[in-house]
């Protein structure tokens, strides 16, 4: 064993030594054993808060979304007051400013100013007024001085959340000496407080980093699970999916339902001019183009390869108007694919329930029909079906 091995063997001898003491005064290991039940509420805290937002807070978030996050960790602050220690003099000492630090990172300004105010308001709920004074003033200058902290250092979380928490324990260090006399308490009180701090703020901040990645990675699965890659647009699972749901809505509001399915025409002769990757090029841009088109109450899919499907909840005339204006603006829209202008059309097929179809395969069924009318009667046109005839507009 050389001679750095042996050093740092006496080392970590004597921090145990150290530890086994420290750990043997009855003030010191429940402080401690306090301080671990604190980060355990937070653990479970920052799990909860996640649960009650549906997607994950960033500092593009809306503003009231931003501030109702701070608001929620203000909350977890107080409910960790309650699990606070008593250091003599009316002093309590916790993990409360943690949920702040974190949610500042995230959040911003707006976020640490909410968290700030809330955890200061709870400390009057606890009795000392001088005390809770104090405490409400030192948590808005935490706040402020986080939110200016998360603001200008672009850092990794675990860097930033740290100097975070080193100047929000400064603030809090410089409270307890205003409220705690003592000399001894107070320094023991600092003498715990400090590591636990750090190690606490490290923990959740890669709890935290943790949940946001697994609620990013679900919210990307659910869109890979019912979004076209290449489109944007709902992919053919998702089609059947809605095309059920609102089958079943009209059937419950006496309603209308149209189903619009159309294709591009002779789209291999593309892929055979551009390859494959200007295909996809058109594919991605009609994409684009049909998203700007479909009102909000309606539903864009790509079935599959070159078709495409709308389902809107309207009538006939409405149907059919919709059908033809889809149908001229991707006639009129120029297509730039390998620095060439490319022009397309499409053949539509429409089908409507319950005027026609009384079911799902139905309504699929005679759009089909529809659009191989479409396709047959010359492409580049809009054909309903209907059961005595089909009707070209």
């Amino acid at each position: 064993m050389g001679y750095f091995d042996l050093k740092m063997l006496r080392r970590l001898s004597a921090t145990f030594f150290f530890v086994r003491i420290y750990w043997q005064r009855e003030e010191e290991r429940k402080m401690i054993k306090q301080f671990i039940a604190n980060s355990g509420i937070l653990i479970a805290g920052f799990y909860l808060i996640s649960k009650f937002f549906p997607s994950t807070i960033h500092k593009q978030s809306p503003v009231y979304m931003r501030l109702l996050a701070g608001a929620c960790c203000g909350l977890l602050s107080i409910v960790l007051m309650f699990f606070s220690i008593p250091v003599g003099h009316g002093v309590i000492a916790d993990l409360r400013h943690v949920p702040l630090v974190v949610i500042s990172y995230y959040g911003g300004m707006p976020s640490a100013l909410a968290a700030g105010i809330i955890m200061g308001a709870g400390r009057f709920l606890f009795g000392n007024m001088f005390a809770s004074i104090v405490s409400f003033f030192i948590s808005v200058a935490i706040a402020i001085g986080c939110g200016f902290i998360s603001r200008w250092m672009k850092r990794h979380i675990i860097i930033t959340t740290f100097w975070m928490n080193v100047y929000s324990m400064a603030l809090i260090s410089f409270a307890l000496f205003v409220n705690i006399p003592d000399h001894d308490i107070y320094t023991q009180t600092l003498f715990t407080f400090w590591p636990i701090s750090i190690i606490a703020t490290y923990v959740a901040s890669n709890i935290c980093k943790d949940i946001r990645q697994s609620k990013e990675m679900l919210q990307h699965y659910k869109a890979w699970a019912t979004t076209d890659f290449l489109t944007g647009l709902y992919n053919v699972r998702q089609f059947h999916t809605l095309l059920r749901e609102n089958i079943a809505k009209a059937n419950e509001q006496q309603s209308c339902l149209a189903l619009i399915l159309f294709d591009i025409d002779r789209f291999k002769c593309i892929n055979d001019s551009y390859g494959h990757d200007g295909g996809d090029v058109i594919l991605r841009h009609l994409g684009e183009l049909i998203r700007s088109l479909v009102p909000e109450n309606g539903f864009a899919f790509r079935n599959g390869g070159e078709e495409f499907s709308i389902l809107l909840p309207t009538c006939e005339h409405e149907a059919m108007t919709f059908a033809e204006h889809i149908r001229t603006t991707i006639e009129r829209h120029p297509f730039i694919v390998q620095k060439q202008t490319v022009h397309i059309t499409v053949s539509i097929g429409i089908s409507l329930f319950p005027m026609l179809a009384t079911n799902e395969p139905e309504l699929f069924k005679q759009a089909d029909i529809a659009l191989y009318e479409a396709k047959q009667q010359g492409r580049n046109r809009t054909v309903v079906y209907n059961k005595e005839y089909l009707h070209e507009t």
